[in-house]
């Protein structure tokens, strides 16, 4: 597969990515990704910050996105995440990740998440293990 074809067959992905409404911006061949997301009340904890289970899954489809620009399937292993600020409803979150480490079957990817303002809302830290399968054998 394509660079292009990648990042359109994660554009369409259903599941988390649409009930979220994140959006796969970007991607490259050398293990990067950009995924933003717009803050809506749903996403909120009760607090009405960003619910930090949100801010982490926006991180772990940056992070898979990222592992997928090569055309093979990875799984999350391991991931830390650190919390910096809180994300404010109406504002949009962009996560940006790049490759670390890449190995034959486990990859580390480093993720930043910034809102719309340039403020610093997470770090994470990914490492994602290869199935061993490619994209096309996946049905999506």
């Amino acid at each position: 597969m394509t660079i292009e074809e990648i990042l359109k067959l994660r554009q369409e992905a259903g599941g988390l990515n649409k009930l979220m409404h994140m959006h796969v911006v970007t991607l490259d061949k050398d293990g990067g990704a950009t995924v933003e997301l717009d803050l809506t009340p749903e996403l909120l904890n009760p607090l009405g910050m960003a619910h930090g289970g949100t801010v982490f899954t926006l991180c772990d489809i940056a992070a898979g996105s990222a592992a997928a620009s090569q055309g093979t399937v990875a799984v999350t292993l391991d991931s830390t995440i650190h919390y910096y600020r809180p994300g404010r409803c109406g504002k949009k979150l962009t996560a940006v990740a790049y490759e670390r480490k890449r190995g034959r079957k486990v990859s580390v990817y480093m993720v930043e998440v910034h809102d719309d303002e340039g403020k610093h809302i997470a770090d994470a830290t990914f490492t994602m293990f290869y199935t061993g399968a490619t994209l096309d054998d996946m049905k999506y």
